[in-house]
């Protein structure tokens, strides 16, 4: 059944359809101080590749979808992560070194950190750059819906701009529907971390909500 792709793809596009790609940007023109923050993600040191080459497809796929926005929005910021514990502007990592390669003035970053888990990252993020930003949030459009909730429950109110889309069409491939494929069931086993780890955050936070309670 996962291996076919009808089920794996229903439930990808369930999480991806949530929120729509960030295609028009006229209405954050006029706003001060716009933050586009990627998402941590995979990479490979190599120092025989470029850094766009160290990055994973994913990684890639971010940092890419975060310099489209912040070329068409002048004065906005890139909020990246790094890839080693010592890592700052100063000594950049590969997503920072990517930036730069693909023209992104370095005055125009701001490093992140690495943490390891997204609940993390969006209170690391709250604690450095506060809440009064406007916040354009960017990750893979499976991990979206998650990612949306954790920083919410971190008190932001973040702009989606989804990429990394597994699901691109809308209409079915007919018979090849129907053959077996490794690549739907990659694509359930990024379903299924995804809503489980939506029901880990619910439950996390219901419980940390039960707590507060109990000490009022």
């Amino acid at each position: 059944m996962i291996s076919v792709s009808f089920l794996p793809v229903f439930l990808v596009r369930s999480l991806e359809n949530r929120f729509h790609p960030l295609l028009k940007t006229s209405e954050l023109s006029s706003k001060d101080s716009v933050y586009i923050l990627v998402l941590g993600s995979g990479y490979i040191f190599n120092r025989n590749l470029p850094p766009n080459d160290q990055l994973s497809l994913n990684s890639l796929g971010r940092v890419t979808e975060a310099i489209r926005l912040h070329r068409l929005l002048i004065g906005s910021m890139l909020i990246l992560p790094g890839s080693a514990q010592s890592e700052n502007v100063n000594n950049p990592g590969l997503f920072i070194q990517t930036a730069k390669a693909l023209g992104v003035n370095e005055n125009e970053i701001r490093f992140f950190g690495i943490h390891d888990n997204t609940r993390m990252e969006a209170l690391d993020y709250t604690n450095k750059f506060g809440t009064n930003n406007t916040l354009i949030l960017v990750t893979d459009a499976v991990h979206m819906p998650r990612a949306m909730f954790l920083f919410e429950k971190a008190g932001q109110s973040p702009i989606p701009s989804p990429t990394n889309h597994l699901v691109k069409s809308d209409w079915n491939n007919g018979i090849r529907d129907w053959f077996p494929s490794s690549s739907n069931i990659a694509m359930m086993e990024y379903a299924m971390y995804e809503i489980e780890g939506m029901i880990y955050a619910r439950l996390f936070y219901k419980v940390i909500d039960k707590v507060k309670e109990g000490k009022k």
